[in-house]
């Protein structure tokens, strides 16, 4: 499955179409697709059908599911402009299933130096938990088997931990996590972007 079916045209018309819709006040929050209105994922496919992304564009249906997702956390301003940059992030011709996004970005949020979870945990159970959880998925990215039951269950350990040490900014919360989110949306769009060369290697690889 190869993004956009490996057409720049399919690319170009799909954010001139979601562009569209935004200057029209059409891109609306809480709206899948409705009266010509829709969120991020309506206004890309003219439905909800997150895994129709697979069959229109070659895109994973996870990567829907973390676009609606962001889209609808964003403040106003920056959801916006996010289905299009979205799009613009993607690159033409790549199996982005088959270069592991999807670990790639858990694996980002984890460790990126200035925005990710590992370097702002203060609790040293915590951080080890998320290190032990990188070092599986950088495995799981080179294709060794890893345990997904137990990186689960120490995940959710990581999760707890983190939580609690966050539980002191609880007047900061809802901030907080709408700071967390643009962050989010910033390290997926470079863990796209650099998508093209992952892909390459597997192709060739095959």
């Amino acid at each position: 499955m190869l993004t956009f079916h490996g057409k720049q045209d399919l690319k170009d018309q799909r954010i001139a179409q979601v562009r569209a819709h935004r200057l029209a006040d059409q891109l609306v929050k809480g709206v899948y697709w409705e009266d010509g209105k829709g969120c991020a994922v309506g206004c890309t496919i003219h439905s909800g059908r997150h895994q129709d992304y697979e069959t229109e564009l070659g895109i994973p249906v996870e990567l829907a599911y973390f676009e609606d997702r962001i889209f609808e956390s964003l403040l106003n301003g920056q959801a916006m402009m996010w289905p299009e940059r979205f799009l613009q992030a993607i690159p033409v011709g790549v199996d982005l299933r088959a270069t592991h996004i999807n670990k790639r970005f858990v694996l980002a949020l984890l460790t990126d130096k200035t925005r990710g979870l590992l370097p702002r945990i203060k609790d040293a159970k915590a951080k080890q938990i998320g290190e032990e959880i990188a070092d599986a998925l950088r495995k799981a990215i080179k294709g060794e088997a890893i345990d997904l039951a137990y990186l689960a269950y120490r995940a959710d350990l990581a999760y707890l931990a983190d939580r609690a040490y966050r539980a002191d900014l609880a007047d900061l919360a809802d901030r907080a996590d709408r700071a967390d989110l643009a962050d989010l949306a910033e390290i997926l769009l470079e863990v796209l972007a650099a998508s093209t060369a992952a892909s390459t290697s597997v192709l060739a690889a095959r």
